[in-house]
Formats: structure tokens, sequence, C-alpha cells
């Protein structure tokens, strides 16, 4: 599978087009049709493979593009993916059915194991979980496996999970999937695409933020 390959697949897992792709890193709609149908660039340029990249959910050098040397039975431009270890499994953490704005309650029980993603290649505390309701669709859907890096910075434009305090003293943590859209030294500013809205929490009640790096499906 060579990178253009690749990243049609991992596109599609993320359910983008490609004239949405290519507007989501800052180039014109017909950026990446080019790219995948007349080759042009041949390459990506590095600051469009690092928003790809981050886009899609994983490392930037995956999508170099540069050849290995040619070997018999290679064909040129192939780049192998990194092997996954079937040894090697992640924690899938349980979530309760929430109420309104997506909210779900985080009950932090492990639930399953599954095998590490390479976008959680080398993340001692990555995680997987499931997306409850339907605020996120239609990027992601109720039952959808998500993969989860805490140690990932979190920018604006990203899709989070994010914890807050809960409403009483003892309960779990109320856990939403969103993008951030905003965050200041006071408040962060949600999105969310079903029905579209913003939604605004003091940084006070935030007890953690982390990066959705991947889906399952």
């Amino acid at each position: 599978m060579d990178v253009r390959e690749f990243l049609r697949v991992r596109l599609a897992e993320q359910r983008l087009s490609m004239k949405e792709a290519s507007e989501r890193i800052g180039r014109n709609h017909a950026y990446l049709q080019q790219y995948f149908e007349r080759g042009i660039p041949a390459v990506l340029p590095e600051q469009a493979r690092e928003k790809l990249a981050e886009l899609v959910g994983v490392d930037p050098d995956m999508l170099r593009g540069t050849a290995a040397p040619a070997r018999p039975g290679r064909r040129p431009g192939y780049m192998p993916l990194p092997p996954i270890n079937s040894t090697d499994r992640i924690p899938v953490m349980g979530v309760g059915e929430g109420g309104g704005e997506g909210k779900s309650q985080w009950n932090g029980e492990i639930v399953d194991y599954v095998t590490r993603p390479p976008a959680l290649s080398g993340a001692p505390s990555g995680y997987a979980t499931y997306v409850i309701g339907t605020s996120m669709e239609p990027r992601y859907h109720p039952g959808e496996m998500i993969f989860v890096h805490p140690g990932k910075p979190v920018n604006a434009g990203a899709y989070v999970l994010v914890q807050l305090k809960p409403p009483a003293e003892g309960e779990p943590p109320l856990a939403l999937i969103k993008r951030l859209a905003k965050r200041t030294a006071t408040k962060i500013v949600l999105e969310q695409f079903n029905p579209p809205k913003q939604l605004e929490f003091p940084v006070r009640d935030v007890v953690s933020i982390h990066r959705i790096v991947a889906s399952g499906e």
C-alpha cells in the first residue's frame, strides 16, 4: 500500500471527503483530488502532510511518500506500516448513558481490551472508549469505538474527550466527545454537529481534555 492508498483508507475511516479534508487543512477544495488522481504534488509538502496527519490521526512520517530503496518484489514508493503487536493491548473504558448535549457518565471501569492501533504507538496511557449519543454525527456515531491519546497536545480544531466535574460530590465525572472550538484562560468552547451548537464551560469545571486520535470503525 503506497502513501496515497493509505491516505485514502484513513480518510474513508474518518468519513471525510477529499473536498472537506482539503479545506480543513487550509487548501483549495480540489487539492487532494489532484493529489490522488493527477499526482500533483508528487510528494505532500511538510505543512500539508502535518495537517493531514493530524486530521486522520496518524504520525506525519507515515505520509512522507518517500520511496524505500527498491528491492526485488517491492514496488517503488511502497511504505511499510508499523507492525501491530497482537499482545500489545489497551483498555476500553466504560461510559454510561448520559443526558442532554451529549453528556455521559464516566465510570472509570475497564470493560475490555483491544489491540493498540498505530495512532497510539508509544502512548502508555492511551485508551479506547465508545461513543454515546448522536451529537457528533456524521463524524462519530453511537457505539463507535474511538482511540484517545491523553499525552498528545490539544489545540483548537481537535476532537476531544472532555471530563467535567460531576453535579454532586461523589458522583462520577461527566464525559463529552466534541470538537474544541476555543480555549482561553477561563473557559473552553466545544462544538457539536447534531444539532449544530457550541457549548461553553468554565475551566474550573474541567477535569481533563484528552485528544481523540483515531476511530475503530
